[in-house]
């Protein structure tokens, strides 16, 4: 019985520490524009560098994007993220992204143009995301080709 108290007064306070450490890997932030554009843009970064620390702090624990390849969840967003680890390779801007605030409610929308050589089509996103303890949070994403662009 010890043993069980022990180990839950151990694992219980990690918990602030995780969370202090969250403060930390994400930054000072408000509930505004400016500080959800900061987080899309680092989210964009920690991905394609494969910062999983910032993503693991960033995405819900039941985060959900869905794309035309299908719907994917918090641990394929990491793992994928994870692959990328000591990539070099240019990050994108695209401009034209409006950030809208609702509240602790917050979305990032951003039209994408399809790529010159055709691989990657026209596509609208949406990533939503809600202002908790401080830190925005990324809840959902949603990446639609658009046709005919």
């Amino acid at each position: 019985m010890k043993g069980l108290l022990v180990l839950f007064l151990v694992a219980g306070g990690t918990l602030p520490l995780l969370a202090a450490d969250c403060v930390k890997v994400l930054g000072a932030q408000k509930a505004d524009a400016a500080s959800l554009e900061r987080v899309e843009d680092a989210w964009n970064e920690a991905f394609i560098r494969g910062n999983t620390d910032y993503l693991e702090c960033l995405l819900v624990p039941d985060f959900v994007t869905v794309t035309p390849h299908g719907r994917r969840d918090r641990a394929w967003e990491l793992e994928h993220a994870r692959q990328n680890r000591g990539s070099t390779a240019p990050i994108p801007h695209f401009s034209g992204t409006v950030f809208q605030i609702d509240g602790s409610t917050g979305i990032a929308k951003l039209y994408k143009p399809g790529s010159a050589d055709g691989q990657h089509p026209a596509t609208q996103l949406a990533d939503v995301f809600t202002f908790q303890d401080g830190e925005w949070r990324a809840v959902y994403s949603q990446h639609t080709f658009v046709e005919g662009k």
